[in-house]
């Protein structure tokens, strides 16, 4: 008699090493926009390094502010935020701006102020990105058993559509950590045009506890 149970183990467990090995392509995936403003190669993070900053800092704050009596449910938090970034294991980071439209380093006071403009992506270019992330995480999850491939796709679809509350927080920790990023970055070269990431927490972040987490990290950056 055929083992079933072997079986569907076995094809559960080679889908599950191939979700793996695609997400581990974010360990060499650079995080764009820090090498745009001039971070050396060796030492800008990449997409993995900022997902695990974003989880770890999404869910411990999920669980704070469930501890102070808000509904939010931290392992929904925490599971936002791990597939946050895992389409662009197969896209890359796309910036919300042109990369042809960068100037180059020959005119570095017009790179310096594009860079350091907030962004927005135009329609088109935001209605590409998304239809590119989300053929990704199909093409990603597609040879998952059908119960785990059903519950990521969810969890995706919130990400994409910011129903919950879960997913708005996990969006605000995303901008945070980032700006918390540039701020690492600054203190190793304070020349870097990093005023974008400045500009979008404080009109983004609206969440209390995340709120005092930026005016925190910018207290203890202020000079002396």
């Amino acid at each position: 008699m055929v083992d079933q149970s072997s079986g569907m183990a076995a094809h559960a467990a080679g889908a599950l090493l191939g979700l793996a090995q695609s997400a581990s392509k974010l360990k060499s995936v650079p995080r764009t926009g820090w090498l745009d403003r001039g971070v050396p190669a060796m030492q800008v993070e990449s997409v993995a390094d900022h997902s695990l900053g974003v989880a770890l800092l999404a869910w411990g704050c999920a669980l704070q502010r469930r501890a102070d009596g808000a509904a939010i449910d931290p392992e929904r938090v925490l599971m936002l935020a791990i597939l946050h970034d895992l389409a662009e294991a197969e896209t890359g980071d796309l910036p919300p701006y042109d990369p042809a439209a960068v100037p180059d380093e020959h005119e570095p006071a017009a790179r310096r102020a594009f860079l350091e403009t907030r962004h927005h992506r135009d329609p088109d270019r935001d209605a590409a990105k998304r239809a590119g992330e989300d053929a990704a995480v199909r093409k990603l999850l597609d040879t998952l058993p059908g119960g785990t491939q059903a519950a990521l796709e969810e969890v995706w679809a919130d990400l994409r559509q910011g129903t919950s509350r879960e997913a708005r927080f996990v969006k605000q920790v995303d901008r945070l950590e980032t700006f918390l990023q540039s701020q690492r970055y600054l203190r190793g070269d304070p020349t870097l045009p990093m005023a974008s990431f400045h500009q979008e927490v404080f009109e983004s972040i609206d969440d209390p506890l995340l709120s005092a987490i930026r005016d925190a990290a910018l207290e203890n950056d202020a000079p002396d």
